[in-house]
């Protein structure tokens, strides 16, 4: 789900690019001791990071990440250790989530994306079989071999959760080693910015409207000074088996379909990991545990229902004055 700037000024330096799956847009204003000539160098260095990354980590075709799943139920994988430390995370998020996020969303995220190329949906009994190998439990890390191994030839893992918040925030500790200040990072909705203590305001952004099919409308503007902010969601499409069951990419963990009480998400986190992984955990969460969830973390947040209405955090009804 889209995020954008609010109120952008002509004179800022920004490059945008295609990258996993979506736009990324890299901002800043004038720097006292950088040429806007360094600062598009250093934006071009950032984005190719950002295609090294999904290189890697894509489970969309050949990748380093994806050889993990070639070889499920048949043998260890060795992978690196940026692989290996993103799906240690991965899988210590799933356990803090109960299992309400869980990169083994892919043994049932694999065979519907490759129904919804095909123009069909998927059916009941495919759900079911591939739902049963979602369990991040049984993904097996070694951390003396650095090997990861999925123990049944149909299981599958996937980053699509938590993949563009770590780019966001590789993207952001990069700049900030290039000595760039007062700048932002939109991954395709996860953002993060950063402000100098000298800066003038925070930033605006404005946060997508999940019910209207035009982007840039906003249901309202938050400012971050510092942080990250995402959000997730998506369009429901209807199985034309069930004609009241969601059916879109955020596949719920626990029974490899899609939730239809909550249209959209968005959190306020330090890091976009953080913000990236909970919007999408509350995606999965029926309205009432998604406030228990944000409450009990503390996470400034909100959902929108499938009827519209709008339910904040208590942190979020503080820090908006509500």
């Amino acid at each position: 789900m889209s995020l954008k700037i609010e109120g952008e000024s002509t004179i800022r330096c920004e490059h945008k690019f295609r990258a996993m799956g979506g736009e990324f847009q890299l901002l800043c204003f004038p720097q006292t001791h950088l040429s806007k000539h360094d600062v598009i160098s250093i934006f071009k260095k950032a984005e190719e990071e950002v295609h090294r990354i999904q290189s890697k980590l894509t489970d969309f075709c050949d990748s380093p990440f994806n050889r993990v799943n070639d070889f499920a139920g048949i043998k260890p994988v060795k992978v690196d250790n940026e692989i290996f430390n993103l799906v240690k995370r991965s899988l210590q998020i799933s356990k803090a989530s109960k299992g309400v996020f869980d990169i083994s969303f892919a043994s049932v995220g694999h065979i519907w994306r490759k129904a919804k190329n095909d123009g069909r949906t998927l059916s009941f009994l495919e759900r079911t079989q591939a739902q049963a190998h979602i369990d991040y439990r049984k993904i097996k890390l070694n951390h003396l071999t650095k090997t990861i191994y999925l123990p049944h030839e149909q299981m599958r893992i996937g980053l699509g959760g938590i993949g563009k918040g770590y780019a966001v925030d590789y993207v952001y500790e990069f700049l900030k080693k290039e000595g760039i200040i007062n700048f932002y990072v939109n991954g395709s909705g996860d953002i993060r910015v950063h402000s100098h203590n000298s800066a003038p305001r925070p930033w605006r952004i404005g946060i997508r409207n999940p019910l209207s099919k035009d982007s840039s409308k906003s249901i309202g503007v938050i400012q971050l000074s510092k942080g990250s902010v995402a959000s997730s969601g998506g369009y429901i499409h209807f199985n034309e088996h069930e004609k009241n069951q969601a059916d879109h990419h955020i596949i719920n963990p626990k029974n490899g379909c899609s939730n239809d009480e909550i249209i959209a998400t968005t959190v306020i986190a330090d890091d976009a990991i953080t913000s990236d992984t909970t919007a999408t955990i509350l995606m999965n969460l029926c309205v009432k545990d998604a406030l228990l969830y944000l409450n009990k973390h503390k996470f400034i947040g909100f959902i929108i229902d499938k009827y519209g209405q709008s339910h904040l955090s208590q942190k979020a009804l503080k820090s908006f004055g509500l």
